[in-house]
């Protein structure tokens, strides 16, 4: 009982309410009599469900509903029909108060269908409920009704809804810093954040990529001209300016935290209910991603930070791209950089600081290189080496503070590669590492620990085994170094009898190929586990993957690289 689907979006929304969209006076099959729903109305925040949320009903006298703890809530009586909107409450899937907005357009009530308050409906609301087909296919949910269908039942829909919440959320914090001084009320920024994000969707000639840096540079500067009656006069007269140079400093940071999301939830698994879903996405780590993101007024003050005076001088673009670059990349020492380069009094020298202070990694493992066929390279997007075939890789581990909170030092792993038109993923459910001070000492897989490999393409197989004995992955190289051995991991499947030497063969790179490659950590029971890669000197927080078989996944920090392996 699968529903998988793939990237462009994920998962973490917090939204608030359900909702049913009746309102108040006719719509129903008796149009001349109102009448009152014979239904509980469940609507569904998108963070999963919003408990304790308020729900009003714009046409009908804005009377007010309360959520349950699934997200329902009963229309008021003689309300069939209604425009709706969403606001407060707690999303039960991440613990995190609901801070956005949600809003769903007036539709005719039909009984037996419970209408959706989503942050789909949300963009449906500004776009017109007439657009609700092509606002579906372009967000690639073609043939599904936003109206009424309850994202925790539809894996796509599910995806779709935590990303674009995510999005408009993270555009909305931005408002907020940019708004500092002027009379920009919260509501107004969430609706000049929805705007922006429906009219780019709406504008699109195919399907949307919510994930893409132009795309949400793009959805930055228009909010932006959106909320210009609620910004400081200051930034009013030079709002062109104020909307490119805002776009280019929050844009990349933005563009990463819903990246992150995204690449978080991975293909979705539907459960045999909601609640089942929701704890298989929170033990897989997926649920942190978008937990990281709620929490996050990165954006808020990296705007805040910067005066006027630079905002509205079109000089300054450039620059600023290179500040929210650094901030997205969580690069102190870049970020130091990128605001000297902005010239003297360009920025708030304190403020810069406590962003920079916010985003770098704590408390985490440090990936500081990777060496493949005996040569070491930095942790980068790409590497080229020699030697002829693959046979393992090998990343220098320490930590810096407490990772585990004083818990045992134990993570899942996920491996994934895709070669010779076969995609390998591999999880191993527990890797026990020791430390001594901050140099790792031991890695260790204890015994009976399972192992869970899915492959696709040419070949095919999903297999689940335990090791009999305890598997060493420790190297000394490099002051202390987890082992990837891909050979060793495929040898266990031909142990098992599910690939024979040939199929061995075809799965293990060789040269001349180039092929992606992807680490991702977790904690137990879905903790989040801090990882931070070493670049140029200093640590930078590792961006966010999943890797999933047909049995587990781990969605968590992670490096992934191009290989290109040569002769």
């Amino acid at each position: 009982m699968q529903t998988n689907i793939r990237n462009i979006f994920t998962l973490g929304i917090m939204a608030a309410a359900a909702a049913t969209l009746v309102a108040c006076g006719g719509g129903s099959d008796s149009p001349s009599t109102p009448s009152t729903p014979s239904v509980t109305v469940s609507g569904k925040a998108v963070d999963f469900y919003v408990s304790g949320a308020t729900v009003t009903f714009l046409d009908c006298s804005n009377q007010t509903a309360i959520t349950n703890a699934t997200g329902d809530f009963t229309f008021p009586a003689g309300c069939t029909s209604s425009a709706l909107k969403g606001s407060g409450g707690t999303d039960i899937g991440t613990g995190q108060p609901f801070t956005g907005v949600l809003q769903s357009p007036a539709l005719p009530y039909k009984a037996g269908v419970t209408p959706m308050l989503t942050p789909l409906t949300t963009l449906l609301a500004q776009l017109g409920a007439g657009q609700a087909e092509a606002l579906a296919t372009k967000l690639g949910l073609a043939g599904k009704d936003l109206t009424s269908l309850d994202p925790m039942q539809d894996a796509a829909v599910l995806k779709a809804a935590v990303v674009v919440q995510q999005l408009v959320e993270q555009v909305t914090k931005t408002l907020t810093g940019v708004a500092k001084g002027g009379t920009l009320s919260a509501a107004d920024a969430a609706a000049a954040a929805a705007k922006a994000v429906a009219s780019a969707v709406g504008a699109a000639s195919g399907p949307v990529d919510l994930t893409s840096s132009a795309l949400v540079t793009s959805v930055v500067s228009s909010a932006v001209q959106n909320a210009k009656a609620g910004l400081p006069a200051s930034l009013q007269a030079n709002i062109n300016t104020v909307a490119a140079n805002v776009a280019a400093l929050a844009g990349p940071v933005v563009a990463t935290q819903v990246a992150n999301v995204s690449a978080s939830l991975g293909n979705i698994v539907l459960g045999t209910t909601p609640a089942a879903t929701l704890a298989a996405l929170q033990a897989s780590g997926a649920v942190n991603g978008v937990v990281d993101s709620a929490k996050s007024t990165t954006t808020s003050a990296l705007v805040s930070a910067v005066p006027a005076a630079t905002l509205t001088d079109p000089a300054k673009t450039a620059g600023l791209t290179a500040l929210g670059t650094a901030v997205a990349a969580g690069n102190s020492a870049a970020i130091q950089s990128a605001a000297t380069g902005l010239g003297s009094g360009a920025v708030d020298s304190g403020a810069i600081d406590n962003v920079a202070n916010a985003v770098k990694p704590a408390n985490f493992i440090q990936l500081a290189s990777v060496t493949i066929n005996g040569q070491t390279f930095p942790v980068s997007d790409a590497v080229t080496v020699t030697g002829g075939t693959l046979g393992a890789i090998t990343v220098a581990v320490s930590k810096d503070g407490d990772p585990f909170a004083g818990g045992a030092a134990d993570v899942r792993a996920g491996l994934s590669y895709t070669y010779n038109g076969n995609t390998v993923n591999v999880i191993i459910e527990k890797v026990s590492l020791t430390f001594s001070g901050s140099a790792l000492t031991a890695v260790q897989v204890p015994v009976n620990t399972t192992y869970s490999f899915s492959i696709s393409g040419a070949t095919s197989a999903n297999v689940s085994l335990t090791n009999a004995v305890a598997d060493n992955l420790f190297s000394s190289a490099n002051g202390g170094s987890l082992s990837l051995p891909f050979t060793t991991f495929l040898g266990k499947l031909k142990s098992a009898g599910a690939l024979s030497q040939a199929q061995i063969d075809a799965l293990t790179p060789k040269a001349t190929a180039t092929f992606p490659v992807t680490f991702a950590v977790t904690g137990q029971g879905g903790k989040e586990v801090s990882v931070g890669t070493l670049v140029s000197g200093t640590a930078q927080k590792a961006q966010v993957q999943s890797v999933q078989t047909g049995t587990a996944t781990v969605s968590g920090n992670a490096i992934k690289t191009a290989v290109t392996l040569n002769p």
